[in-house]
């Protein structure tokens, strides 16, 4: 019943959202259907439920209310309000951790989050995407920091976004059946972000609907399992 919800989740019950104690925000729907779907392919191979009942993966808006600044603006609201919702033992109830694309955007919306509030810590309550989201075993951040660090020295100037984390096959696919889609590839190392339109990505995550198995999203499964072990660092901070 609505009336036994706390105010945190009446609040994003009015977005149509359902709020878990562990909550990542990210910038659109598009990378909601991603998880969900790599969520479900891990569900159905090993039975370990991702996107369950302690974590959601929320997109801060649709259109102009996502992005970046949306992302940025239900962040510090909803940490705020975390500190009014309290367990027993008089923590948080809820953790709310945020994803921005490895890119000048995301940059400068981390340095944007922690500006604004300072209590919020980059590798700690905010994260960029990268090729490979470590999972060090110090709960410290900066400790994760210097880890992120190590792993992407490699790919250092790399823009990258969640479809980056997809096989090349579907974008050898949709580079020849529309050759449009795509505005450029870039590569370092063994990497390569694709620069698509936004008609490009709607033919990529139908593709990646239709025909994505497990094995193409193992990366993305990744990324879901480095954030429950993030949630944690924030849980003992």
């Amino acid at each position: 019943m609505a009336d036994e919800l706390d105010h945190i989740a009446r609040y994003g019950q009015a977005l149509g959202w359902t709020l878990r104690p562990k909550t990542l925000l990210v910038e659109g729907t598009s990378d909601v259907e991603i998880f969900e779907l790599a969520a479900r392919l891990e569900r159905e191979a090993t039975g370990q439920d991702l996107i369950g009942t302690d974590l959601a993966i929320i997109a801060a808006g649709e259109r102009d209310r996502g992005g970046t600044q949306g992302v940025i603006r239900e962040l510090v609201s909803l940490r705020s309000y975390s500190r009014t919702c309290l367990t027993r033992s008089g923590r948080p109830a809820y953790r709310f951790l945020a994803l921005f694309d490895n890119d000048k955007a995301g940059q400068q919306a981390v340095r944007a989050a922690t500006a604004l509030d300072t209590s919020i810590v980059e590798f700690r309550d905010v994260f960029r995407l990268h090729p490979h989201m470590p999972t060090s075993g110090n709960l410290d951040p900066k400790t994760l920091q210097k880890a992120f660090e190590r792993e992407y020295l490699a790919y250092k100037g790399l823009n990258w976004e969640l479809e980056d984390l997809l096989p090349n096959h579907f974008f050898d696919l949709l580079v020849q059946d529309h050759p449009s889609a795509v505005i450029r590839a870039d590569k370092v190392a063994d990497k390569v972000h694709w620069e698509l339109t936004r008609d490009g990505k709607a033919l990529l995550r139908k593709m990646i609907r239709q025909f994505g198995t497990h094995a193409d999203l193992s990366a993305t499964i990744a990324v879901l399992k480095a954030f429950h072990f993030y949630c944690s660092i924030a849980k003992r901070q």
